[in-house]
């Protein structure tokens, strides 16, 4: 079968290049191809991420006799699940070359929602979650309407929102929290499937299929190309205000989402969840890769970002470091990224 001048067979890879008067063949052996493809692995931000992954884990084994526990890792994995699902919207946002400031004011209203649907009302489970949910896609949809019609940049929209849906929920339940719900549904946030976690499970199919949105689908192209050059995207027939609309609408839903599970598996309904989430949610973007600048990114750098980030939270309390210090280790390795970002793509 013949390529655009490359000749592929089941034994070689001959490629011919024009080289002068006559031509330059080259031939690449299965091995070769093999060897290529391992390089392109090692080389791949991700397998550097994988690997400090694996090093932070065994690392932590030695240093602290309660890592290994069942009890600690439950409570990491369900941890990183509810940040796993807000930074895969956020993943999404950074793409377009936004920023989603009001995730975890997001988390806070869904989270008094559920609560006023389920207990106040006497909703069912079902459908107060539903209504949840759809509520926080409407917060979305505002923020991607104002980001793409008026013009206003998302980080300004986003950070108006952040304000408007903290103080909703404030509002709603005058500050207090709720309590009271139905046992069906803390066993979302507080129950295991198989051994596992039911958030991981969530989270696991929240990624696999953002990754296909993006890797398989023409929307998912859109999202990439807006990303890296929008008035391009105009040119080129991409609907570009659709696009954001979707993206903001989709960072909003997954941020409920999270809202929800968050609030069935710590049994209570608080205006004062998901605080400091936006940060954690863009810190383990831009740690897996993403380019705030828009573009570049995917979704495995930000579940190992995202990973990296709860297990460094875990080493931090487990060897009895102060919560305040905590906050001090995350933005310097939040910051630290975005320089080595910086500093690759000027290469």
């Amino acid at each position: 079968m013949t390529i655009e001048g490359d000749t592929v067979n089941n034994d070689t890879a001959v490629v011919t290049k024009p080289s002068g008067a006559g031509t330059e063949r080259s031939v690449q052996t299965p091995l070769e191809r093999l060897r290529a493809g391992g390089l392109r692995v090692v080389r791949a931000r991700e397998s550097t991420l994988a690997a400090v992954v694996i090093l932070l884990i065994i690392a932590l084994s030695f240093a602290s006799p309660y890592f290994l526990t069942s009890g600690n890792l439950t409570v990491i994995g369900r941890q990183i699940a509810l940040a796993l699902i807000i930074s895969t919207g956020m993943t999404f946002v950074i793409l377009i070359g936004g920023i989603d400031l009001s995730v975890g004011s997001i988390v806070a209203l869904v989270s008094v929602l559920s609560g006023e649907f389920m207990v106040t009302l006497g909703f069912p489970p079902a459908l107060a979650v539903v209504l949840a949910l759809v509520a926080g896609a409407v917060v979305g949809l505002v923020n991607g309407i104002i980001n793409a019609y008026v013009g206003i940049p998302s980080f300004v929209v986003t950070l108006g929102m952040l304000a408007v849906a903290r103080g909703l929920a404030l509002g709603i339940t005058s500050g207090s929290t709720i309590s009271g719900f139905p046992a069906g549904f803390l066993n979302l946030g507080q129950g295991n499937l198989v051994a596992i976690p039911i958030p991981v499970w969530v989270a696991a199919v929240v990624a696999i299929v953002a990754h296909i949105v993006l890797s398989r689908t023409t929307f998912g192209r859109h999202v990439f190309f807006v990303g890296s050059n929008e008035e391009a995207a105009k040119l080129s027939g991409i609907r570009v205000r659709r696009v954001k609309i979707a993206v903001f609408m989709i960072s909003a839903t997954l941020a409920s989402l999270s809202g929800i599970l968050e609030t069935a598996r710590l049994s209570v309904g608080q205006p004062a969840a998901g605080s400091g989430y936006e940060l954690l949610a863009i810190g383990a973007a831009v740690i897996g890769g993403a380019s705030l600048f828009g573009g570049v990114g995917g979704i495995l750098g930000t579940a190992l970002g995202t990973t990296l980030l709860l297990l460094i939270q875990n080493a931090l309390i487990l060897l009895g470091i102060s919560a305040y210090w905590q906050q001090v280790f995350s933005g310097v390795i939040i910051v630290a990224a975005v320089a080595l970002n910086m500093w690759r793509k000027r290469r």
